[in-house]
């Protein structure tokens, strides 16, 4: 589960995300939608901890995203997030390209990482 609270993230003076509460359910697909601009790819930066907030509480599975003592890696393995420009790369096939963080961030063996990817491609279609 994912819990936001009063989420407020900025860029300099720029206030891009203004108090921001949501909960996301176990198993719950959601998507964010909106204009260019409007803090989209910020708040799911925000969530990963891969920008600082400067006020409010991220949680995941009752982690706090942003606390110190986070080990931030770790909590990345329960989290999913689709790039806007996200290449590929060139020299490896989609599966071996979906098969990389499997095998990498997991720790599973090549087979089990390329059954698992033929699996999320067959999942979307690919």
């Amino acid at each position: 589960m994912i819990e936001i609270r009063d989420l407020h993230k900025y860029f300099g003076s720029l206030h891009v995300l203004k108090g921001i509460d949501l909960d996301v359910q176990k198993g719950e697909v959601l998507s964010v939608i909106g204009a260019s601009g409007s803090g989209k790819s910020t708040l799911l930066y925000c969530i990963n901890g891969l920008e600082p907030i400067q006020q409010g509480s991220v949680r995941v599975d009752g982690i706090d995203v942003h606390a110190k003592g986070t080990d931030i890696n770790k909590l990345r393995t329960k989290l999913g997030m689709v790039f806007q420009q996200w290449n590929s790369f060139p020299h490896l096939t989609a599966l071996e390209n979906v098969a990389l963080a499997p095998k990498i961030v997991k720790g599973k063996s090549r087979d089990e990482a390329r059954d698992i990817a033929a699996k999320q491609l067959t999942q979307v279609g690919l």
